[in-house]
């Protein structure tokens, strides 16, 4: 059985989209999928928005060339909102 733990300690680790998350872990992205559901209604990850500020906020900022607004996945971060409770998991 999956952790929700482990999947948000790969997110807080930089692993930022769920087939990378579920390449990583060995499970089908479905399962990740679901999970990162559970933890964005939690409040505890949110889905980057790409738009004109999407570079400024996003976890790869300090080593991406910038050409990522293309990128037709998704990504995921620690919410702003938690990212000072970062100690507290589900």
């Amino acid at each position: 059985m999956v952790n929700i733990e482990e999947v948000l300690e790969l997110i807080k680790g930089g692993y930022t989209n769920p087939k990378e998350i579920a390449r990583v872990m060995g499970i089908n992205v479905e399962e990740v999928s679901g999970i990162i559901k559970i933890l964005e209604s939690l409040g505890y990850i949110e889905k980057v928005e790409f738009g004109s500020s999407v570079c400024s906020r996003c976890p790869m900022k300090k080593i991406c060339s910038g050409s990522c607004i293309h990128f037709k996945g998704q990504i995921y971060q620690i919410s702003e909102k938690n990212s000072s409770n970062s100690s507290k998991t589900p």
